[in-house]
């Protein structure tokens, strides 16, 4: 039996009208929107920032339903926040200065969003998915993998796994290394099963192994202080707000109990929650070790492509201090491009590429606005004046929490740790008898495994979003599960453990 006689024929045919509730659900947004500005804002919070969390808020229910496509709801919100700035985004008394250019500002912060150096990675990320499936280095590498242990979707989903984990400790950003790196190698594995992307058959095994490649990399990203970029600047901000040190083997030692957990968990967990139609293919194997042998020695063009994606490896891992992520990754691009291992009208027509740029880069800048509007320092003040009086453990957990759901405010990891963090640290140095080291640390090891809750809540969110395998409702429901799932884990294991080795 050939691979594409895997897949059923008979899928169930559209229906020719869309149902009433369709239309009904189109308006949830401007309702959830018109709901909160009407409503007072709470005390302590201007009118002008409750507004302004009010199109947030419309924004993101419209990212669940997509009434419009994601990115266009982002564009959306976006022009509808810069051109409402004077009532939404500025304060009434800095409107009013007379050296205040309100519309130059207002039309700077809505496209600071695209200056962001990780929505250019991720767009990067899908140029190197695309070299890979141009060249046919994917579809080889994947027949290899799946030649060794494509017998049984569960094994495959613990390669994906370990691929991951090797790779952590030497890229300190998740998104090179699952968008960059293993993405567009498992892309390719779907199609060998007959799993198509948009299509019904993505739930045959596109969508266990995307949701298993994402929810891998948020686990490995908080097991290696180097797994993310953010774990380096929450040790900076330890150093400079608590003088304290954190070493390289402390972040591992501190995390391996919840890393491990998480680790061997997350393929099964994946498989029982989010199962795979097909869960067995022993003939498939076979199948794709004579596709190999067909396809013969790897051409020029592969041999060029294997050697830009290594270079950008080990610029990721090597030359941090020389040379930016993003940087490495455009420059391998323009590498692409020069040889015509992928040609710019091949780029031009990538339309996931440039729909999870605009995608991305209107959400970046949407909770941007959270934090310049005061929203951010208001909640974090609310928080501190909770949390006054209780004793030492429960507030631990409840900062521990607070900090990671706070994240669903976020569209970057950085910028929560920025916006966030300091306030946090000083918080838990404040509460009588804390452990300031261990609570820095619980507080710091929730940046990786937080980016599993929105599409948008970590740089490969976007990329695997847009893969085609995993529909806006699964990934918010398998988000807030899969999250969920880590901050009870890391609760419940992770913080008792911090509080006895430090």
């Amino acid at each position: 039996m050939s691979a594409t006689q895997l897949a059923p024929a008979l899928f169930e045919p559209k229906p020719a009208h869309k149902p009433v509730w369709h239309y009904a659900i189109m308006l949830l947004p401007l309702l959830v929107g018109a709901a909160i500005a009407l409503a007072p804002p709470p005390p302590g919070l201007p009118q002008y920032a409750w507004y302004y969390f009010a199109i947030f808020a419309a924004v993101i229910t419209g990212l669940v339903v997509e009434p419009i496509p994601a990115a266009a709801v982002g564009l959306c919100g976006v022009a509808i926040a810069a051109a409402l700035a004077r009532f939404v985004l500025f304060a009434p008394a800095q409107v009013a200065k007379p050296d205040f250019n309100l519309t130059g500002a207002a039309v700077n912060w809505a496209l600071s969003g695209f200056a962001n150096s990780t929505v250019w990675l991720i767009f990067a990320a899908f140029i190197f998915s695309l070299g890979y499936e141009k060249t046919g280095l994917g579809r080889r590498i994947s027949l290899l993998l799946v030649s060794w242990l494509g017998g049984r979707t569960l094994s495959l989903g613990y390669a994906v796994a370990l691929s991951d984990a090797v790779l952590a400790p030497f890229t300190p950003s998740n998104t090179a290394r699952s968008g960059g790196t293993v993405f567009p190698v498992i892309k390719q594995i779907p199609a060998i099963y007959n799993s198509l992307p948009n299509d019904p058959s993505s739930r045959r095994i596109g969508s266990y192994l995307m949701w298993t490649a994402l929810a891998t990399t948020c686990v490995t990203s908080s097991m290696f202080l180097t797994g993310v970029a953010p774990n380096l600047l929450a040790l900076e901000l330890i150093r400079t707000t608590l003088h304290l040190q954190v070493s390289w083997l402390g972040w591992f030692w501190g995390f391996l109990p919840v890393g491990v957990i998480l680790l061997f968990a997350t393929p099964w967990l994946v498989y029982k929650l989010y199962p795979p139609e097909l869960k067995e293919s022993p003939e498939v194997p076979a199948w794709a070790r004579a596709e190999l042998h067909n396809l013969g020695k790897m051409s020029r063009r592969e041999w060029v492509l294997a050697g830009l994606v290594l270079c950008a490896l080990a610029m990721w891992v090597f030359g941090g201090s020389v040379v930016d992520a993003t940087t490495a990754a455009i420059l391998v691009v323009c590498g692409l491009v020069v040889t015509r291992t992928v040609t710019w009208d091949d780029l031009l027509a990538n339309k996931p590429a440039w729909n999870t740029l605009i995608w991305f880069g209107t959400l970046v800048t949407l909770a941007s606005g959270l934090a310049q509007v005061g929203m951010v320092k208001w909640l974090a003040g609310l928080l501190s004046v909770y949390l006054a009086h209780w004793s030492a453990a429960p507030a631990l957990i409840a900062l521990v929490a607070a900090f990671f759901l706070l994240h669903y405010l976020f569209a970057s990891l950085t910028a929560h740790t920025t916006a966030l963090l300091p306030t946090m640290l000083v918080i838990a140095a404040a509460i009588p008898g804390m452990n300031v080291l261990a609570a820095a640390l619980a507080l710091s090891m929730t940046i990786g495994i937080m980016g599993i809750i929105t599409p948008f809540a970590t740089g490969p969110g976007p990329i695997y979003a847009g893969s085609g395998y995993l529909p806006p409702k699964d990934f918010w429901r398998l988000g807030t599960l899969f999250g969920a799932i880590s901050l009870l884990v890391f609760l419940a294991v992770g913080v008792p453990w911090l509080l006895w080795v430090e």
